[in-house]
């Protein structure tokens, strides 16, 4: 190993290493530096052993993958190998590490907070960095084009932080860049050379080539550090746009600083947010009430181009309107544990009466009634109102006048306006007051004209060509998921005068024991909040049942039920049982039908799902990559029997095959030595017992024979009895052989490894002629 190779492999792990540190500054912990140093230090190590044991560059990068692959795997799923190998379960485990982490990456603002799975596929990022800085800067002797991986590396930070990236992130990698440069460039310069000088000659030849280098050295750092000053110079003079550089980027806001949520941003953009698979829990609760409510976070009312915001943050003052008098309504109690909300939000079903949190500052929003926290908090207990007038009530409510209602509350963008004002005329043109239309607008976006769907497709484009406003692709597509449809009721009963908003948070969630309930980050959904005069902002349900439930008793035509009234008010006390307005269900013993027995064919589709097809596929590759040795081997062997065309070509291969595994259990055969001190040598240190022995005197036989006598007197008898002695021979050998040799033999077969070392030579060699 030379002194060089191990100087460019440093200067590469040191150039990643410096370009993924600025990648701390992303996330709120830094704590995966220090397993990425080892992940970058393993990736050269093994570099470095496999280029001085192969010539095969490709092998090289392969025995890099592999290793650095199997032992992050084995640091983040280890519990689910077996007998120290990956199964499917790995897999699945890696998978749901990366779900994980591209969550956290679209919805948190930078700095983002750390998570397993961020810390996992931030390692294998670094991995792929390190491998490709070291293949091109080591094995390929490259060093110019390692300058992307690092490049990649540092565009990452640089294009999802909040602010610019300090000087010395940028300069540090382009100096050891640069460095590996100068390496390699010296290194080829002194290989260049002249014819020896001669005796009476007056040039000192090794003081011009040290001048030489000399010159080419500080020519070869002139041009980078102009390169690096133009990097500098010219983004402060080229307009740029923001960019996105990994994925669609950490989400950025006004202000910044992390305090994303699980599950929203302040920012709802229709084409893409909350549109999520996710079964990660976001919190538990108990509650009083029998009818579960879904669980706000927040509320706004301004639309723009597409997206729900929340303009100044939400930090206004003074004190939300009264609620409705407690004859108009029932107040329960809702108690949240394990909270994984992010600060300032909190989810609690609307609107909240008090709120219960020790050591927690936390404040209502006067307009939205959002309960806002100074920090993140684990468990809260909530008093909410059920505010459930009955139709009649509603349809005598009168014109909204209140300081809760706002200009925002009754805006329909200019672009969509005509349009929006035509689809709410011709859905309410029977009905004559405030709630009937309400009504009439939600059931036609829940009737079979519409469908629910979380993939929205390919945006729509006018006659210019021109992307479609989000209102006006929804109405030529009928086709969307929550926000799609919130939006469309808000804006109709909007341009029916009816003052409405944008409500954000979690579906009720499942029930997990008798009375706890868990929220999953899937759960999250959207819906519309209308106000009525007296009695504030009254939920509405235009997502279709199969989403989002039935919609609230009042928003059902044709309904006159008030309050649901089901659970323990507040002011009961806790003996007093249940509210007498909640009838007792009756149940029905019901019989269901035996399943019907599947048949093989039934058996065999249901198990060729893709998913099962990919971990098949999977294992099948790493089988592969771990027998490609012992497999190129055996093909070659295979394909010399083949091709003999005499008995005597057919022995020889035999033979070549037999010392070739003895080689490989530590049986070298010495240059230059007879057949018989080969037999001698075999029959003492192989440890060989009578019968083998003998089967050895046999094939020594056997192959002077082949060699020296006549052709036609080499029987195929002969060529058949030696294959059956040989394999007699070779388990008589590694009978005696430690297993760690023997497993050594099998895996890695000097054979194998000599075709996949040569093989760059022989495509030279074969290009070369074909050239020729």
């Amino acid at each position: 190993m030379t002194r060089r190779r191990w100087r460019i492999t440093l200067l590469a792990a040191l150039a990643t290493l410096a370009a993924v540190y600025p990648i701390t500054s992303l996330f709120t912990d830094s704590s995966w530096i220090s397993q990425a140093v080892v992940v970058i230090a393993l990736s050269a190590g093994v570099g470095l052993v496999a280029r001085g044991l192969t010539r095969s560059k490709v092998l090289v990068v392969v025995a890099q993958l592999l290793v650095v692959a199997y032992v992050l795997l084995y640091r983040y799923a280890g519990d689910t190998f077996a007998w120290l190998l990956p199964t499917p379960a790995s897999i699945e485990v890696a998978n749901s590490l990366g779900l994980q982490a591209l969550d956290t990456i679209q919805r948190y603002t930078a700095p983002a907070p750390l998570n397993e799975g961020v810390t996992f596929w931030l390692l294998v990022v670094v991995a792929a960095v390190a491998i490709c800085v070291d293949a091109m800067a080591a094995t390929w002797r490259s060093p110019a084009a390692a300058g992307l991986p690092l490049l990649t590396a540092y565009l990452i930070t640089a294009a999802n932080g909040q602010a610019a990236l300090a000087l010395r992130f940028f300069l540090v990698p382009v100096v050891l860049w640069l460095l590996m440069l100068h390496t390699t460039a010296r290194a080829g310069f002194s290989r260049w050379s002249t014819a020896n000088a001669a005796e009476e000659s007056e040039i000192d030849e090794v003081a011009h080539d040290r001048d030489a280098l000399r010159s080419f050295s500080l020519g070869a750092l002139k041009l980078g550090a102009l390169g690096v000053v133009l990097a500098l110079v010219v983004p402060l003079v080229v307009p740029h746009f923001p960019p996105r550089y990994l994925t669609e980027g950490l989400g950025r806001t006004e202000g910044g600083g992390g305090q994303g949520s699980v599950g929203f941003n302040d920012t709802l953009d229709l084409s893409r947010s909350l549109n999520d698979s996710d079964q990660t829990p976001v919190l538990s609760y108990t509650t009083t009430a029998f009818t579960k409510s879904p669980l706000r976070v927040l509320a706004t009312s301004y639309y723009s181009r597409g997206q729900w915001l929340q303009p100044g943050g939400g930090n206004r003052n003074g004190q939300p309107q009264p609620l409705p008098p407690a004859s108009q309504r029932r107040d329960y109690v809702i108690d949240v544990t394990d909270n994984t909300l992010a600060a300032p939000r909190i989810a609690v079903p609307y609107p909240v009466v008090a709120v219960a949190m020790e050591g927690t500052p936390w404040a209502i929003d006067p307009i939205t009634r959002d309960v806002r926290v100074g920090r993140a908090v684990g468990s809260y207990r909530v008093t909410y109102a059920d505010v459930a007038p009955s139709p009649p009530q509603l349809r005598d409510s009168g014109t909204p006048d209140s300081p809760d209602v706002t200009e925002d509350d009754l805006a329909v963008p200019d672009t969509v306006r005509t349009l929006v004002q035509r689809w709410s005329d011709d859905v309410t043109a029977d009905a004559d007051n405030p709630l009937d239309r309400a009504i009439a607008i939600q059931d036609h976006l829940r009737s079979a004209d519409y469908t629910y769907d979380l993939d929205l497709g390919e945006p729509l484009r006018d006659e210019s060509g021109r992307l479609m406003e989000p209102i006006r692709n929804f109405y030529e597509t009928r086709r969307g998921y929550c926000v799609q449809f919130a939006t469309a009721m808000i804006m109709m009963a909007r341009a029916q005068g009816i003052p409405a908003r944008m409500a954000i948070g979690f579906l009720p969630g499942q029930a997990a024991g008798t009375d706890k309930y868990i929220v999953k980050a899937s759960d999250a959904h959207a819906w519309p909040e209308l106000f009525f005069q007296g009695y504030g902002w009254l939920r509405f349900e235009p997502t279709p049942g199969a989403r989002a439930g039935t919609p609230p008793p009042y928003a059902v035509l044709g309904s006159d039920a008030g309050s649901t009234g089901g659970g323990r008010s507040v002011t009961e006390s806790e003996g007093s049982g249940t509210a007498t307005s909640s009838a007792a269900p009756t149940t029905t013993a019901v019989v269901a039908p035996a399943p019907a027995e599947q048949g093989v064919l039934d058996r065999v589709g249901s198990a060729l799902t893709l998913r099962n097809l990919a971990i098949v596929v999977t294992l099948l590759v790493l089988v592969l990559a771990v027998l490609v040795m012992p497999i190129t081997a055996w093909l070659l062997q295979l394909r010399r029997r083949r091709a003999a065309v005499t008995q005597q070509e057919l022995i020889e291969a035999e033979w070549d095959d037999l010392t070739a595994h003895l080689g490989d259990l530590g049986l070298e055969a010495p240059h230059g030595a007879t057949l018989r001190q080969l037999r001698e040598r075999y029959v003492t240190q192989g440890h060989l017992d009578e019968d083998s022995a003998t089967a050895m005197g046999r094939v020594t036989t056997t192959l002077e024979k082949a060699r020296y006598d006549r052709p036609e007197r080499t029987t195929p008898q002969e060529a058949i009895r030696l294959h059956h002695d040989i394999r007699s021979i070779r388990r008589q050998v590694g009978s005696t052989r430690a297993l760690k040799t023997r497993v050594r033999s099998f895996l890695w077969p000097q054979r194998g490894v000599a075709f996949w070392r040569d093989l760059p030579d022989r495509l030279s060699d074969l290009t070369r002629r074909r050239g020729s």
